[in-house]
């Protein structure tokens, strides 16, 4: 049965469990046995997941714990659904990927405070997204499906939000406290320390947090001798200094935060195969600073509103990527150096209000705010080129003439403002929420004589779009433990700066990408439906989808020859239509004596309309089933098994074969003790079969036999372990 077809009847097709959702109902008197837990995400402000019509995960510091998160990838190892684009080589991890869409499509926000996009070109510069390092942050949630309405544009496949560390967090109450922790793995060699203290006077309070981190290259079983593995050093060190003041109905905060990241690789598998057939060495020395300052309050009852948050920040990132190359074979021996830089600065303003009233009959629930920034965008590559006999030295590597930059400076300004509404249409029935946002979106290219005289014959542009941004949803409360839900979203996505004015250029290889100043903004529709059901042993969560997105953008697709000058041309174009749909589902159930179960699913699959080739970017099915044992408040364990299908035949748009990750079954095992109060011990086996598997969003469009795919799959086995101690 198609899922277009399975929608609308989801309420008749759930009857049944809603019939014995009613009897249990009856049997305790329509209590529900477990507390909800609460989600500021969906609507930003904080509700009962119960409220919320749409499909939310909360990773708090429990689950934290539980699951032994040391890096971003961890917190959602067992959650259906979301991944983690890229991280598994020399570059970072390039942000979430949520029901298949990832990348800069994915809103990342800290603190409320936008996240830097992503910027690639090449083979040697990739930015990343800067994810806050996991030793500073209190909790996580997830949005899935378009969330543009509240979040505007990026948020096409949905939200992140996550949370830095609050003074609360450790004082709970208390007037003085301090945190310190260590976690490491085998898998990559990875040791971690965080310390945070925070002290408290009168209606003032004091947090100060810091993190450092080293990892090596990921530990792969039965890794071939041939070719050698790349070798990698990373280290992170991150620290968050937060001062707040409390007073009657509010809180205000003064932050700054910082990270700085260095990775060192030594690349040795693509050696000697194709465009570095005479390649002897290849270094990389790459290093992203990030720092930002942030001024928030949040607000209860000031006149008719009835709650608020405000907030006023400006952050920097700068990425520096260092590649240095030998190729002492060559018929022409020459030692290459390149860099690539990119700075992100923005400043912005923004507010999310709240009001609560009655008006016709009904009680309301009227959020209404704005987003206003301004974000400067400057990249540069340069590189040298230097014959190893006689010692001569040249600018022009490959055809390019440097310094250039691949898009010139540019200024964008975002405006966004929304209101939504939540509408109980009688007590203790369904509640309605509609919602609209508009989009103001401005891309300004600044005077650039090193852009202008690198592509002399580009057109760049300026631009500007606006967009209408709805959504409705409904929550019906079936019964005292049984919520039916179903919500239509959309969602939008202005063109990227990289894709409008882009500038490549590079003689040697005959190619050369091409600015479209006609792209057009990227759209997505999501229609969503499903159920969450409370019992006093079972809890369930079974969600249906699909999302249909119009003039999605590939970036830099082939066009094919220049019928004048034969070089092959390269061009981000909109796609017509795509889809993606799917299932996902979660289950709690309480089993006799200290056990527990959880079972977490996910099927998705996804299709460019136009021609029917299957998104290589849409993982597999998978199941991830754990089985907890908890005889004591102070320690338990938890087996974990995760199984996913072998991923289908995938090709390219040219129909190039792609590597397809075959099926596995990996299973973990996971230990919590509590000798005191204030100190947790934690030890965990992962992969307990050493099985060779792959993630695929860490493989997506590489051809099967790229050298470097033994070195991207997942750790094999390897053991973690992890200490807090408060006091």
């Amino acid at each position: 049965m198609r899922m277009r077809s399975v929608l609308p009847f989801l309420p008749f097709l759930l009857w049944p469990v809603i019939q014995e959702a009613g009897a249990d109902e009856e049997e305790h008197d329509g209590q529900r046995v477990v507390l909800e837990p609460i989600t500021t995400i969906a609507h930003r402000q904080p509700r009962s997941l119960s409220e919320v019509a749409g499909t939310v995960t909360i990773i708090d510091p429990e689950r934290i714990e539980r699951d032994m998160a040391i890096e971003v990838p961890d917190m959602i190892r067992y959650e259906p659904g979301v991944d983690v684009d890229g991280g598994g080589g020399r570059f970072p991890f390039g942000g979430f990927r949520i029901r298949g869409i990832g990348g800069n499509r994915t809103a990342v926000v800290v603190d409320n405070v936008p996240a830097a996009d992503r910027f690639s070109v090449g083979s040697f510069a990739d930015s990343g997204r800067g994810l806050m390092d996991l030793g500073l942050v209190s909790h996580m949630e997830i949005l899935r499906g378009p969330a543009s309405t509240l979040y505007g544009s990026k948020a096409l496949g949905g939200v992140v939000t996550i949370a830095t560390l609050d003074t609360e967090d450790l004082l709970a109450g208390r007037d003085r406290s301090s945190r310190i922790g260590f976690a490491g793995g085998t898998d990559a060699d990875r040791l971690r320390m965080t310390a945070a203290t925070a002290a408290r006077h009168d209606e003032y309070a004091l947090l100060f947090a810091g993190a450092g981190q080293r990892a090596g290259e990921v530990n792969v079983p039965d890794a071939p001798d041939q070719p050698p593995a790349d070798k990698l050093t990373r280290r992170q060190g991150a620290i968050l200094l937060r001062g707040a003041r409390e007073t009657a109905g509010a809180r205000t905060r003064l932050t700054f935060d910082s990270i700085d990241e260095s990775r060192e690789t030594d690349v040795r598998a693509m050696l000697g195969t194709e465009r570095f057939v005479n390649t002897t060495s290849l270094e990389g020395d790459d290093r992203r600073e990030q720092w930002r300052v942030l001024l928030d309050q949040e607000f209860d009852d000031l006149g008719r509103l009835s709650r608020g948050h405000w907030r006023v920040w400006h952050q920097e990132s700068e990425t520096r990527q260092r590649t240095r190359e030998e190729r002492a074979i060559a018929p022409t021996p020459v030692d290459l150096y390149r860099e690539f830089n990119f700075r992100h600065k923005t400043t912005g303003i923004g507010a999310d209000l709240e009001s609560d009233f009655e008006a016709f009959g009904f009680d309301h629930r009227f959020g209404y705010g704005f987003e206003v920034s301004r974000s400067d965008l400057v990249q540069r590559r340069d590189a040298l080129q230097t014959n190893r006999e006689t010692g001569d030295s040249t600018s022009v590597v490959l055809g390019e003439r440097f310094p250039l930059r691949d898009f010139p400076r540019t200024r964008l300004n975002e405006l966004g403002v929304y209101v939504h509404d939540e509408i109980h249409l009688w007590t203790g029935g369904p509640m309605l929420s509609p919602g609209l946002r508009f989009e103001y979106y401005d891309l300004e290219s600044r005077g650039d004589p090193l852009f202008d005289e690198a592509f002399p014959d580009a057109e760049t542009t300026d631009l500007s779009h606006t967009a209408w941004m709805p959504k409705l949803g409904l929550v019906w409360p079936v019964t005292d433990q049984l919520d039916y839900f179903v919500q239509y979203a959309s969602g939008f996505r202005a063109p990227p700066f990289e894709d409008v004015n882009i500038g490549l250029d590079i003689p040697m290889f005959n190619i050369r990408a091409i600015p479209n100043p006609d792209l057009k903004p990227e759209k997505g529709r999501s229609l969503e439906t499903g159920i969450r059901w409370w019992g006093p042993e079972t809890r369930v969560e079974l969600t249906v989808f699909r999302n249909d997105y119009r003039d999605f953008i590939e970036t830099r697709a082939a066009l094919g020859p220049d019928p004048d000058t034969g070089t092959l041309l390269f061009q981000s174009v909109n796609r017509d239509r795509v889809r993606i749909e799917g299932v996902e589902l979660r289950l709690h159930q309480d089993l006799p004596g200290p056990f527990n179960a959880e079972i977490g699913a996910e099927w998705l699959k996804g299709e460019d309309r136009n021609t029917g080739r299957a998104l290589p970017e849409i993982g597999p099915p998978k199941v991830i089933l754990a089985l907890e044992y908890a005889p004591a408040a102070h320690w338990d364990m938890r087996l974990v098994t995760t199984a996913a299908r072998g991923q289908r035949s995938l090709t390219d748009a040219a129909g190039n074969p792609q590597f397809s990750p075959p099926g596995y079954t990996v299973a973990d095992l996971i230990g919590r003790w509590r000798p005191r109060h204030d100190l947790r011990l934690s030890l965990g086996l992962f992969n307990l079969t050493d099985k060779t598997y792959w993630r695929a969003s860490n493989v997506t469009g590489r051809p099967p036999d790229d050298p470097t795919l033994p070195y991207l799959a997942e750790p094999g086995r390897s053991v973690l372990g992890r200490m807090e101690w408060t006091f």
